[in-house]
């Protein structure tokens, strides 16, 4: 087997960043527990195989710190996200009229909230 640099493994890291993290990252669509658990999945790959290779094991480093990357990172995002479903169920309460709701989530929302904060989609009218 090959021995593998540890300025190999930083660019390959930094590569699935650009790749990934661009095109996934930033979307609305992405719950924010998503996002959290690709970004620390990357991060802990990265910072695994930077430790394991110091010992020779860079794959299981690798391995290793992908899995708590991406849990610790998917816990965090979803904090997140509950975090911020709460602030808007707080500071939007529901308008004089009609109730609008998430087609995905099925969250409520006022009726001045045209798309939903958490999944990005186009608000509907309660009938």
């Amino acid at each position: 087997m090959q021995h593998v640099t540890v300025t190999g493994l930083v660019g390959l890291v930094v590569a699935a960043l650009l790749l990934g993290g661009c095109e996934s990252m930033g979307t609305a669509a992405q719950s924010k527990t998503t996002q959290g658990a690709v970004l620390g999945g990357l991060l802990g790959a990265g910072t695994g195989a930077i430790v394991g290779n110091q010992s020779d094991h860079a794959g299981a480093g690798t391995a290793i710190g992908a899995g708590l990357g991406a849990l610790g990172g998917g816990l965090i995002g979803h904090a997140l996200e509950e975090n911020e479903q709460k602030a808007q169920r707080q500071a939007t309460p529901p308008a004089t009229g009609r109730t609008k709701f998430c087609p995905v989530g099925g969250e409520l929302y006022g009726e001045d909230i045209k798309y939903c904060p958490t999944h990005g989609v186009e608000l509907r009218y309660k009938e």
